[in-house]
């Protein structure tokens, strides 16, 4: 802990120097060159980047030792965390979920058992890149957050032998292929309509075998991802596939963060947020009661 607040110090310390230089540098650029005062800003962005972004990745490292590692090894068994690594691309896209934009990143992968339930999850960031033109013919490239959030893949209780999707209004990045006249009906989607009103005013079901949709979503079922909804302030999006729950939480957030460097680390506070991410997980394998395998059979 205290190597920690001493990285944290020291990167303070010349991101400090980096922004004394670059105002240095910008006040003589406004004396003698005005008309290009854009440069010592331009500098000033380089010159606190060189500075900074080695020991930056240092402290974020130590930060998820110190802090996250501990955290998640009192929670789970078999663990594997790779604060460096994510979850492939390929193992969202081939779910045919969400739009998978441009630009794909991911972090903090974890690997582990939570009352003998497999799973796997990453921060997932999608960006969708986007180019305008004025009116003098110039473009712009811009690049838009399409999801932002967790995403966790669980062994299921179930086995079953097509895809049910459950995408909450909202969500905005889903994407599905419905039934139509033309097309191969083995690949697509039929939107079902559920029992429960209170479920279908939030949610959208999709399935490629309407009795698949109704042997996975119960009542009991619809009720406990009612409940995590109001747990959650993220949308969410939960895909059954491969016998497996795939669940994304588009909440805009990063988990397993530290705080930024010009704030003196508050262990108790630190602790209370890691342990929150943490928790999530184990919320939602004791929520949809995914440790019970009594009903673990072929459809």
């Amino acid at each position: 802990m205290e190597e920690l607040e001493e990285l944290r110090l020291k990167i303070k310390g010349r991101y400090i120097k980096a922004i004394i230089i670059s105002i240095i540098v910008t006040v003589l650029f406004a004396i003698f060159m005005v008309n290009f005062i854009i440069i010592p800003i331009i500098l000033g962005i380089i010159i606190t980047t060189f500075y900074t972004v080695k020991l930056n990745h240092e402290y974020k490292m130590e930060f998820k030792k110190v802090f996250v590692v501990k955290a998640l090894e009192s929670k789970f068994t078999d663990l594997v965390y790779e604060p460096d690594k994510g979850l492939p691309y390929q193992t969202i896209s081939r779910t045919n979920m969400m739009h998978m934009g441009d630009v794909y990143h991911s972090e903090d992968f974890i690997s582990a058992k939570y009352k003998d339930t497999k799973f796997e999850q990453a921060d997932v960031h999608i960006q969708e890149k986007h180019i305008s033109t004025d009116s003098n013919g110039h473009t712009t490239t811009t690049y838009v957050t399409i999801f932002k959030g967790r995403w966790m893949i669980f062994d299921f209780n179930k086995s079953f032998k097509a895809d049910v999707q459950i995408v909450q209004k909202g969500f905005g990045n889903s994407k599905v292929k419905t039934m139509s006249l033309f097309g191969k009906k083995d690949d697509l989607f039929k939107k079902i309509s559920m029992e429960s009103e209170s479920f279908n005013k939030k949610f959208n079901v999709y399935a490629q075998n309407e009795h698949d949709a109704f042997y996975i979503i119960t009542p009991s079922l619809m009720t406990k991802i009612e409940k995590l909804d109001e747990l959650n302030k993220g949308k969410l999006l939960l895909c059954f596939i491969d016998n497996r729950l795939h669940i994304g939480i588009y909440d805009n957030k990063d988990s397993f963060e530290p705080n930024s460097v010009f704030k003196k680390i508050n262990e108790e506070e630190v602790i209370k947020r890691i342990s929150g991410d943490v928790e999530m997980i184990a919320q939602f394998v004791d929520e949809l009661n995914l440790n019970n395998d009594l009903f673990k059979k072929e459809v």
